[in-house]
């Protein structure tokens, strides 16, 4: 918690950021909160006929346990922040995207397997094309601070991806 609350207050305002774990037991305990909401099938799909990821039906994020809601909580009080989190199945293939709203910033772990991710800022007032992209491989124990107003893609993945998002809010 301590090494996510230093990069939120150094990069807040900077831009984007990732960052690994420095104690070797911290993406095991990770892995080891319990989560449900998985997907069923080999690779996060459901047994059956497969569908293309353009036209598939959206994963949506998992339910988490009592567990990840109090790391969440912690991490909430630590940071003054309301933190919400989540879970995110990506199977072979799977592209997702999640565009930061000017009032949240996101903290993105890879808990198993890897993707791609393109980091860019928002569109400019006039309604111009996303800025400054920056392309990225997220790792399992890697973890991305994606700022209020910039928005993060989710792409090439070749093995199934399991992410932690934490919603960082200010509160109401």
């Amino acid at each position: 918690m301590r090494e996510i609350a230093l990069c939120v207050a150094t990069n807040g305002d900077k831009g984007p950021a990732l960052f690994w774990p420095e104690d070797l037991r911290t993406l095991p305990a990770l892995q080891r909160l319990a989560r449900s909401g998985r997907p069923a099938g080999d690779g996060f799909r459901a047994p059956g006929p497969r569908l293309s990821p353009a036209t598939g039906p959206p994963r949506q994020p998992g339910a988490v346990g009592p567990q990840a809601e109090l790391l969440a909580a912690a991490l909430g009080e630590l940071l003054g922040l309301r933190v919400r989190p989540s879970y995110r199945f990506l199977s072979c293939g799977a592209v997702a995207a999640r565009r930061a709203s000017c009032a949240a910033e996101y903290m993105v772990t890879v808990l198993d397997g890897a993707c791609r991710c393109r980091v860019t800022r928002d569109a400019d007032a006039a309604g111009g094309p996303p800025k400054d992209a920056v392309d990225l491989r997220l790792r399992a124990g890697g973890t991305l601070f994606v700022p209020r107003g910039h928005a993060y893609d989710l792409l090439d993945v070749h093995t199934p991806t399991v992410l932690m998002e934490l919603v960082l809010n200010r509160p109401d």
